[in-house]
């Protein structure tokens, strides 16, 4: 059996490591060959990120990629996401687009919450019709109205929209604050702001049966669940007879008993008796 000395031990060694080292260079040159060269750094979720949630540094990461997989409008900064607001549910992994982001100063105002397909209408409301004042911007609500026998020959009650997104309570918008009347207005004056009006997103076609329920109707707010993507629920109109059936009250005088046969009262005067006979002899 061949032994070595610590010297050729040593020598031994530090050739192994220099083919190593050679092989680990040889393999990162190739696998650096096989990628594109034109990468890009971009922004994207490292977690599930849900809509209207404020993004902090740990739901994001920032990666490369190559140019061509780029997406319209992707944000490559991740100072340019901590702290903004997604206006949609973001899937980790996703590229983050400045048209997702709710960024406070840069969007477009108001107008910016508004979904594109969607119009923005502004209905009255008081405590029991606005839910007790609970319904707040990003909740989502269904509309029912209720008309009387006026406008539809019997009173009526009907779910005219389902699953409409709350875009402002008052004045007050998801991620904002809400604007007061003066600056001198302290915190426990703000808190009994009541609700006075709930501004809705509706579709172009909803806008104008919302304008018409109201104007013709009692608008009625329902609060749906926090997954707003509960469905939606078939519900046809509602009358009071759908209620309590038929109920006509008997409008019919009722059958009177006759009265009683007058009793005869017996004649005045002096009662005689001849023979077998009796007679009465009146008084004058």
């Amino acid at each position: 059996m061949l032994k070595l000395s610590n010297k050729g031990l040593l020598m031994s060694a530090v050739i192994l490591s220099l083919l190593t080292t050679g092989l680990v260079y040889s393999y990162l040159q190739k696998s650096s060959g096989s990628q594109p060269k034109d990468t890009v750094a971009v922004v994207v979720a490292q977690v599930d990120i849900g809509a209207k949630t404020r993004i902090t540094p740990e739901m994001v990461k920032v990666i490369k990629v190559p140019a061509p997989y780029l997406q319209p409008g992707v944000v490559q900064d991740s100072k340019e996401v901590v702290g903004t607001l997604s206006k949609e549910q973001i899937v980790a992994g996703e590229q983050i687009t400045a048209r997702r982001l709710i960024i406070e100063g840069k969007s477009a105002g108001f107008t910016g919450l508004i979904p594109s397909d969607k119009r923005a209408v502004t209905i009255g409301v008081n405590e029991v019709t606005g839910v007790a004042g609970f319904v707040k911007a990003g909740d989502y609500v269904d509309v029912v109205v209720t008309f009387d026998q006026n406008i539809t020959g019997d009173n009526l009650s009907h779910l005219v929209l389902q699953n409409v997104l709350v875009l402002a309570s008052n004045r007050e918008t998801e991620g904002g604050a809400a604007e007061t009347v003066n600056s001198n207005n302290s915190k426990d004056k703000k808190d009994v702001i009541k609700t006075a009006t709930v501004t809705l997103a509706v579709a172009p076609e909803e806008a104008s049966k919302l304008a018409l329920s109201e104007d013709k109707g009692k608008v009625r707010l329902a609060l749906r669940p926090f997954l707003h993507n509960a469905g939606i629920s078939i519900a046809g109109p509602v009358t009071p007879y759908d209620l309590v059936g038929s109920h006509v009250p008997n409008t019919e005088p009722r059958e009177q008993a006759p009265p009683p046969p007058p009793v005869k009262q017996p004649p005045s005067g002096i009662q005689m008796i001849r023979g077998t006979k009796t007679e009465v002899v009146p008084i004058h």
